[in-house]
């Protein structure tokens, strides 16, 4: 069952309108507080400004250096003719398709360096003389 990003009731599935086709695979309102969610078509990817996964619509892809043999290359005439118009290797982690594209990818989010020295603690554990 799919879940409603809001409240967690139940989505079902609506019918869509003429325009809508074109544009959302599926249109699903929420049970209980009836917001709608639309998916969109699997086309849609080619019109973005940045790289997508052809399978599985994931912003977060990885530029290869050259073909890996064992994971799948994406077979679709428009992903070779974009190799040819000098696209570069993308991979994606998650369903490990490999794919050329023209278009940059989103830039990885900076994370904060670990600091190297430990916390500094203000207690300091000294052993008892024992007398």
């Amino acid at each position: 069952m799919r879940k409603c990003g809001k409240c967690g009731g139940t989505l079902v599935r609506v019918p869509r309108k003429f325009h809508q086709k074109f544009v959302y695979h599926a249109v699903l309102t929420c049970k209980k507080c009836g917001s709608r969610e639309e998916r969109d078509q699997w086309y849609l990817f080619l019109f973005g400004r940045t790289s997508r996964c052809p399978r599985c619509g994931s912003f977060r892809v990885e530029k290869l250096r050259g073909v890996d043999h064992i994971d799948p290359m994406y077979k679709n005439p428009l992903s070779y003719f974009q190799k040819y118009l000098g696209g570069n290797l993308h991979w994606c982690p998650f369903c490990r398709l490999q794919f050329y594209d023209i278009r940059q990818r989103v830039p990885a989010p900076k994370r904060p360096p670990i600091p190297d020295t430990p916390p500094a603690s203000d207690a300091v554990a000294t052993p008892d003389s024992g007398e």
